[in-house]
């Protein structure tokens, strides 16, 4: 591959390239304001752009496409050009789906209005029964996924613009990394039940469980059943568990879902380096979800997906949930990437970021792991609000400040080569998500838009467990063991990472010690991995139950047989303990290394970047209120300042600092 994925960026031509980008959408700017707005781009610091290339957009009529011959702003070429002109990187995001805020997501109304390419939900007519997407400036019904009808004009829109896109691929030309679809989640009819229901759908899923079971015997003995052959199987269309026998019939569909996520993805990739798009990496951009039906890990291990990044959208009270994610991120992929970082905000969303908030979320980010990101939208443009960059091509000097001061500070201190200093992750279990959606209900598409009671999309299913499934997996909650975990971690200044029980080998054996969350189940391939990782040395702490079956309450005999009530057992070179919430904080206090800088005020955020030759101090406050606070440490530290309206701090043992509501500082630490 001429364009490589590292750990720290994209290698290109014997040198790193950061991945620090900002949106530019060419179709909607003014042709002639082009050169002054890619140029504004550059004095902000940035040296790659991003843009879709919406298929909508360029073909207007089936068959008939404007490159820039009857309006000049479609000269998608011409931006290229400019780009290249100006060293500019380019990532580009062909679709087939853009969203964007565009009518129809982006997509040619004829081919979502042929009956051959729709989703259609679990409930309806006979005939008509096509899912809707409810999305602004009007209803369209939602392509599916599995559609051949859908495959076949999405490879005629591919023949029209991969050639463009072939033309520039680095390193001869600036284009750098090509995303496939975007956001693909069923266009957020992600709920189990909701879709889809086609008839192309229907027979992929038949597909996925012949792969599974290879014979209809070894299904039937599974399901309970007496089918002739996968034909004649349907999937569920609400939750009909009523006994452990219901659970593999309905596991299955939950899993099937993931199943056609990867699948469509990768179709769409091999799609694309079937007409020369090679030599650069392939990515995709989860919107947000961090459990079924997407699946981070397994989609990045997968041949034809180079990479995977997730979505961000925060303003300064997201703090806690922009942090988590980026710890998601870092634990699960190998260069942690946000492909849509919030720069401003859709115009209908209810709440506009402002300046402090992108500079609290930005560094918040980077401060605990994430390795590139693309600004979404650096450059304004219509539909949206809160730019650095106005669609006239002038700065917005509240927004630009800070964006000019984040490159200079990345490139200066070629932040790209720094990482955390951390030993711990924090694993969930993959299975606690599939059991929640497996038991919910009212699928219909867009109910959580709604503002109906969330017990309304919950049944009460009694299926005689140790321990309580459903209350386990609520993130929520802070009197859960996994609650109570996190807790103790930012009560001590302890860092970690997070990631889900389909994470890779050799991602796992990065770490010494692993936080494992889960109850009665766990599927049977994850306990194994866990196994081999504890006998080649690792430490696993798990809680609040020990996994003794796999999802489908099959008894497995893997991790229980070391143990069968709360203790520890030596395996291998490594150990297994088992702990009950109310043993955690004790337990993690003596088995977490005592970080370098503790706060004396848990509230107080800190996180220690590394390279070969210096460490960079973070302190973020994600408070409303001004926070007065010690700073430990053992030794004598000079803490130099790194960042705007930082102060230089000089102490043995320990110093006080002040930290202002919704604030980051960023310190050199120097041992004196």
């Amino acid at each position: 591959m001429t364009v490589t994925l590292t750990h720290e960026g994209l290698h290109i031509a014997g040198q790193t390239i950061p991945v620090y980008a900002g949106t530019v959408h060419y179709w909607r700017l003014e042709r002639a304001l082009w050169p002054q707005i890619l140029d504004q781009v550059k004095q902000l610091g940035f040296q790659m752009v991003e843009t879709y290339i919406p298929w909508a957009i360029h073909e207007t009529s089936p068959g008939h496409y404007d490159w820039g011959s009857e309006d000049d702003r479609k000269d998608v070429e011409g931006f290229i050009k400019l780009c290249e002109e100006r060293s500019l990187w380019l990532i580009v995001r062909p679709g087939p789906l853009i969203n964007a805020e565009l009518t129809d997501f982006g997509f040619p109304e004829w081919v979502l209005l042929d009956p051959a390419v729709q989703a259609h939900t679990a409930v309806g007519s006979i005939h008509y029964d096509a899912a809707w997407g409810l999305h602004p400036p009007h209803q369209f019904p939602v392509p599916s996924y599995a559609s051949e009808a859908f495959y076949a004009y999405s490879a005629g829109w591919f023949d029209a613009i991969c050639p463009i896109i072939a033309r520039h691929l680095a390193p001869n030309g600036c284009i750098v990394a090509v995303q496939s679809d975007n956001e693909t989640c069923y266009l957020f009819h992600e709920q189990t039940y909701a879709t889809d229901y086609s008839p192309d759908s229907l027979k992929l899923y038949r597909l996925f469980l012949e792969e599974r079971y290879h014979q209809i015997e070894t299904l039937n003995a599974a399901y309970h059943t007496t089918y002739a052959d996968f034909t004649e199987i349907e999937g569920p269309r609400d939750c009909q568990v009523n006994t452990r026998k219901d659970l593999p019939w309905h596991l299955d569909w939950v899993a099937y879902k993931e199943y056609q996520i990867t699948w469509s993805v990768a179709r769409f990739a091999r799609m694309l380096r079937e007409r020369e798009i090679v030599g650069v990496p392939i990515f995709h951009d989860v919107a947000f979800q961090q459990r079924t039906p997407l699946d981070v890990a397994r989609m990045e291990a997968h041949h034809d997906i180079d990479w995977v990044g997730m979505n961000l959208y925060r303003n300064k009270e997201g703090y806690a949930s922009a942090v988590r994610q980026t710890r998601f991120l870092v634990g699960s992929t190998q260069l942690p990437f946000v492909p849509e970082f919030g720069c401003g905000i859709w115009s209908h969303h209810p709440l506009t970021p402002m300046p402090n908030d992108q500079e609290l979320i930005t560094l918040a980010t980077l401060m605990h792991g994430l390795k590139a990101l693309n600004l979404y939208m650096l450059v304004e443009r219509d539909r949206w609000q809160g730019s650095a960059i106005t669609r006239h091509g002038m700065l917005r000097p509240e927004y630009a400040d800070f964006y000019q001061r984040l490159t200079h500070f990345l490139h200066s201190y070629q932040f790209w080569r720094f990482a955390r200093d951390r030993q711990v992750l924090v694993l969930r279990n993959y299975d606690l998500g599939r059991y929640t959606a497996m038991t919910s209900t009212l699928n219909y598409a867009h109910a959580d838009l709604y503002g109906l009671p969330p017990e309304l999309f919950t049944t009460d299913v009694d299926l005689d467990l140790r321990w309580d499934a459903t209350t386990e997996a609520d993130e929520h909650r802070t009197d859960t063991w996994f609650g109570t975990l996190l807790h103790t971690l930012q009560a001590h200044s302890m860092d970690y990472d997070l990631a889900d029980t389909h994470i890779t080998s050799q991602q796992l054996a990065q770490y010494p010690l692993v936080l494992l969350q889960a109850t009665d189940f766990m599927d049977i391939n994850d306990q194994r991995h866990i196994l081999a990782y504890i006998e080649s040395g690792g430490t696993v702490v798990v809680g609040p139950g020990l996994p003794y079956t796999d999802p489908t309450l099959t008894q497995t005999g893997i991790l229980n047989q070391f143990l069968d009530a709360p203790g520890v057992a030596n395996i291998g070179a490594g150990r297994l303990i088992w702990a009950e919430t109310a043993e955690l904080p004790d337990l993690v206090g003596d088995l977490v290394p005592e970080p370098a800088f503790r706060s004396a005020d848990p509230s107080i955020d800190l996180a220690v970047m590394c390279d070969d030759e210096q460490i960079l101090l973070f302190a973020a406050n994600p408070t409303d209120s001004t926070c007065a606070t010690t700073l430990q440490f053992n030794g004598s530290y000079t803490l130099r300042a790194a960042w705007q309206n930082t102060e230089t701090l000089q102490g043995h043992d320990s110093v006080a600092l002040t930290l202002p509501p919704y604030s980051v500082h960023i310190w050199e630490a120097l041992h004196d």
